[in-house]
């Protein structure tokens, strides 16, 4: 099997050892062992679809400084499974492209030649803490954000890092590199100082006919290829209409799809950054019928109690699932139909229990996003079961 020199050991991904198809099996079966405990079953299950790559399909890593046992050499990478504190050095990664290990191979030996301390999370010392890239699956383009104590005292070695980025021979080309500083105590990549070293503070990414503007700490689907395939399944049950509502809509990728589809969109997301980037991605792009609120979905509802109602709406919340407060307000206003795309079966499973006093579960989708991980995508359509008395 096509394994790395870490397989077994950093927290990456679990299932590198097993044969792609079987891992889509297992998934499936952990669907619908699920979906039996809840005694649910999908008028018309679609079976799972296959992520286009599958291997180099992330578009973005978080890497950590550290080191693989007590007092050994710097190294740069993922964590292990198991000790929160063990690095391993990830420099022959199979779930990126290329690029991606050559910048944490020739970074890791240039902070070795210079002695530079990483970061110690158990007595908060130690300059390098994590170094973050991310590329253009479409367009190449590559940021790089290396997040550092403050200490000043490495100025010039962190200068000479970026002119030995700059002269990398990688298929991408770089255009940022960014150096965010921050005294945060937890191992999280995060600025409470930024600093542009080279270029630009974002690249841009393609998804189907639109583009997107994408900075260090934006969200964005991580398996680009795989979120076409994700965002062309639900935007199959999209019809023409009026209005649509994209609750949880992050930084706008769904409602500025679904703008050909209704006269107005509007997509609320509680996260300033996101809606700034939504608003950003929308003028990008031209399109000025989806109107963005920053706001959290309990407080959005509340207002527009009053408001005219869709037709259906779009749902893609976190991991912890839909707020009670949305479902209560879904199971209220008895739409034709819910588009629900979710990231976390664990949740959505009991979210589509509650919803069926309401909506039948009409049709379910599987998205392999994640090939080598547990981790599946789902696309769900429920439809009001009381149409006749709307």
């Amino acid at each position: 099997m096509n394994t790395c020199s870490v397989f077994g050991k950093c927290g990456g991904c679990n299932k590198l050892n097993i044969d792609y198809e079987k891992q889509l099996e297992s998934k499936e079966r952990n669907i619908f062992k699920m979906l039996k405990e809840y005694q649910i079953n999908p008028d018309n299950y679609h079976g799972i679809i296959p992520s286009p790559n599958v291997y180099g399909y992330r578009n973005k890593m978080e890497y950590s400084f550290g080191n693989e046992y007590k007092d050994g050499p710097l190294v740069l990478g993922l964590r292990g499974k198991k000790k929160k504190y063990d690095v391993f050095y990830t420099r022959d990664c199979k779930l990126v492209n290329e690029d991606f290990n050559i910048i944490v191979s020739e970074t890791c030996e240039f902070f070795r030649r210079k002695n530079i301390p990483f970061r110690n999370y158990k007595n908060h010392t130690g300059y390098l803490r994590n170094l973050s890239i991310r590329r253009g699956y479409y367009t190449d383009e590559i940021l790089v954000n290396l997040v550092t104590s403050f200490e000043e005292s490495y100025d010039e070695e962190v200068h000479e890092w970026q002119e030995l980025m700059l002269n990398l021979q990688l298929d991408g080309t770089i255009v940022s590199i960014i150096q965010s500083k921050t005294e945060s105590k937890a191992n999280v990549v995060k600025a409470d100082e930024m600093k542009v070293l080279y270029g630009r503070t974002y690249f841009f990414e393609k998804i189907l006919d639109l583009i997107f503007k994408i900075g260090p700490f934006s969200f964005f689907q991580t398996n680009t290829k795989g979120a076409e395939v994700l965002y062309q399944t639900a935007l199959s049950y999209a019809d023409n209409t009026d209005l649509v509502y994209d609750f949880y809509c992050g930084t706008g990728t769904i409602s500025l799809l679904l703008s050909k589809k209704a006269k107005q969109v509007f997509g609320i997301e509680i996260l300033e950054e996101a809606v700034r980037a939504a608003k950003d991605n929308a003028d990008l792009n031209n399109i000025k019928n989806v109107q963005f609120y920053n706001e959290d979905v309990k407080e959005f509802i509340k207002k527009r109690e009053s408001f005219e109602t869709p037709d259906y709406i779009v749902v893609d919340p976190p991991r912890a699932g839909l707020h009670p407060n949305l479902i209560r307000f879904i199971k209220e206003k008895k739409f034709e139909k819910v588009i629900y795309i979710s990231c976390n079966p664990k949740t959505l499973i009991p979210n589509i229990k509650e919803l069926s006093e309401v909506y039948t579960l009409s049709d379910f989708h599987l998205v392999d996003m994640f090939p080598h991980t547990d981790h599946v995508e789902c696309v769900v359509l429920m439809t009001y079961c009381g149409m006749e008395e709307k």
